[in-house]
């Protein structure tokens, strides 16, 4: 695929796509020894892609024409690898998280990406700072990139394909703030609050507050809530629709980032959000 054709794709598409490079991979041998198994087993990671839900063995066996024995066998082993898991609650399958390691290889031909990337490198050398980069699947923030300034302090246990619940801190909260209140109710109840560490905000009305002071000032602010001596700020990116499509964080330790470092850390933060939004066509 050409570096300059523009790619959008949805919450699935990403999957999708790593499948077809690996498809693709295959037609290069022009189909000659491919294993039956790969293909079967593509075949049923293609069809969590497209349904976009949960699935029993049964309802796989149905769609990919295969009896119900062998369904299991290929679904075990993909479970087994993490690239789909089990949820006993319902008795059925749904992609794990295994892939979103895997699609973070195809990440970069997504336009967010390719725009965010060259702005949060000079944010990081500018700062000092860890830049990272978070956009929304689901109920889920994904850490979509990150930028390490390289400079010594504490190291933020967040990687490229780490998630987080949407609610947990500045990092994911600016994805979530500008819905409506009845969305936001919901991924409330359906991703409860989880505590990282003493200082992470649990209450559900807290983090309301929260979500307002975010539509109030434009950015979120935390302060240890996932990492102990840890503190970020966070900006949202929108799009040329007017919708948040990531969310931009700096982070760095207490002794980095100190409280008197946040006004002008803002500024830099606020700056590179607008460049981004800005390239992505959202007009102010």
């Amino acid at each position: 695929m050409e570096k300059s054709e523009e790619i959008k794709l949805d919450k699935f598409l990403m999957l999708k796509y790593h499948f077809y490079i690996l498809r693709s991979y295959s037609h290069n041998s022009r189909m000659q020894k491919q294993p039956i198994t790969l293909k079967k087993s593509l075949d049923i990671l293609e069809l969590f892609a497209k349904m976009g839900i949960s699935l029993s063995v049964r309802e796989i066996s149905s769609h990919v024409n295969l009896p119900v024995s062998t369904v299991y066998r290929y679904v075990s082993t993909l479970a087994q690898r993490d690239f789909i898991e089990y949820d006993h609650s319902d008795r059925k399958y749904r992609l794990g998280m295994n892939l979103i390691r895997l699609g973070y290889v195809a990440k970069r031909q997504l336009e967010i990406h390719r725009v965010a990337y060259p702005i949060m490198e000079p944010l990081a050398h500018e700062t000092g700072e860890t830049v990272l980069l978070t956009v929304r699947k689901g109920i889920r923030a994904i850490v979509a990139e990150v930028v390490d300034s390289g400079r010594a302090g504490i190291k933020l246990a967040m990687n490229p394909g780490d998630t987080l619940p949407l609610c947990s801190c500045a990092l994911t909260r600016p994805l979530i703030a500008y819905l409506s209140q009845e969305e936001i109710n919901s991924i409330l109840r359906t991703s409860p609050p989880k505590r990282f560490t003493e200082h992470t905000i649990t209450d559900v009305e807290a983090i309301k507050n929260e979500l307002r002071r975010i539509r109030r000032q434009g950015y979120a602010y935390s302060d240890q809530e996932v990492t102990s001596g840890a503190r970020g700020i966070g900006a949202p990116v929108w799009d040329y629709s007017g919708t948040v499509i990531a969310s931009l964080n700096l982070s760095g330790s207490l002794h980095n980032f100190p409280k008197s470092k946040i006004h002008n850390f803002l500024k830099l933060l606020l700056k590179a959000t607008k460049q981004c939004s800005l390239k992505m066509g959202f007009k102010q």
